[in-house]
Parts: C-alpha cells; structure tokens; sequence
C-alpha cells in the first residue's frame, strides 16, 4: 500500500475534478434571408380587377399560374367494350339514328292533288263564261222578251279569261314548290281557288247591275 493509505493521521487527498469536455466549435453564421416578392394588388371587395392582374396571384394549389401552359387531359382508359365513347356517341355498337328531316304528308299531297284538279275545271269555266258572256246575256235578253243586246262586255271577258288561267298557273307553281320543300300546300290552291271565286262573281254581278234594262227584267215580277 502506499504511505498515504499506511499513514492514518495523514488525511486524503481530494481527488482531482474531472477534466471538461473540449468547446464544440462555433456554428456557421446563417445566411441572409431572401427578400419577400412583391405582391400584386388585389382587388377589395366590390372592386373589378385590372386586366393585368394575374389569375393567380399568391400561387393557390390546383390553380394554374398565369401564363402557365394548360396540362393535358389525362388519357382515359378504355371501357370494358373498347375505346371510351365522346359525347352524343352511340353506346356498345348502338346504331346512330340521323335526325329525321321534314316528311312529306301523305293526306296534304292527296288534298292538293285534288284540289289541283278542280282548280283546273274551274279555270277552264271561268274562262269558257269569259267568252260566252255576251251569248248569255243574250240569252237573258231573248227569256224576257228584251229584244236583241247591242252591247258588249269586253273588258269583262278579258278579266274572266286572263285572271282564271293566269291564277291557275300560279297555284300550280306554288305548289310544286312547296310539295318539294315538303311542307303543308292544300292551302295554297284553295286560297287561289276562292281569289277565282270571287273575281267571278265579282265581274259577273257587274255586268247585270251595269245594264239597267236587264237588272229591271231580273228584279220585277
């Protein structure tokens, strides 16, 4: 044992502290914080924004950047029976009807065909009374023991004559127009039918009152 420990009035040596770690080394300085950017004016509330605002001004996710290009679509995939369909497509090979059109209607093309047909024959009497309108006041003249008519109606058989063929040519033409447009035309030669009509009875009414001596002989008993 040493002297130390062997020697009891010989008090013991303090032990010696314990040696301190070494200093960690001095941290490096931070580096200078970058500058905030600008950023534009937003409009308050009520206010329109500029037209050189840009659509998203604090960079907000899922909106794209102003001036940023706009990413594709994504593909879609196929469908269990091939390609996706687009929009207004037939579904799973169903057929594809194409707008119907205007359809011609049967009873129209029936009605005016026989409305033709009687426009026809009232043209040619029409005209026919035309020409044989002064034998038939004649006629009127020698039943009522009036004598011989001197007079004569020409520009009454002109109207008669010209107006009836003149129209119905007219409702001929309208109507094979409008039969190849496929639109209702029944209409149309029985509207000229009544204008013949009433040209007709129209002149015809004119003649008996503008001869007085026949309009006498109509009206008295």
């Amino acid at each position: 044992m040493s002297d130390q420990n062997s020697d009891p009035s010989r008090p013991f040596d303090p032990p010696a502290p314990p040696t301190a770690p070494p200093a960690p080394p001095p941290a490096p300085p931070a580096p200078p914080a970058a500058p905030e950017p600008q950023r534009p004016d937003v409009p308050q509330y009520g206010e329109y924004a500029p037209a050189s605002a840009p659509s998203n001004p604090y960079g907000m996710p899922g909106y794209p950047a102003a001036g940023a290009p706009t990413p594709p679509a994504p593909p879609t995939a196929p469908g269990p029976y091939g390609a996706t369909p687009t929009y207004g497509a037939p579904l799973y090979g169903a057929p594809a009807y194409a707008p119907l059109g205007r359809q011609r209607k049967t009873w129209d093309l029936v009605l005016t065909i026989v409305l033709l047909a009687m426009g026809a024959i009232g043209a040619f009497v029409g005209a026919s009374s035309g020409l044989g309108l002064d034998r038939g006041v004649q006629q009127q003249y020698t039943e009522h023991g009036l004598g011989t008519y001197t007079g004569h109606n020409g520009a009454a058989i002109a109207i008669l004559a010209i107006s009836h063929l003149v129209l119905y040519v007219i409702a001929v033409g309208l109507s094979i127009l409008s039969l190849t447009k496929k639109r209702t035309t029944f209409w149309i030669p029985l509207v000229i039918g009544v204008i013949a009509a009433i040209i007709f009875w129209s002149v015809l009414f004119g003649v008996i009152f503008g001869d007085s001596t026949l309009l006498n002989a109509l009206t008295t008993p």
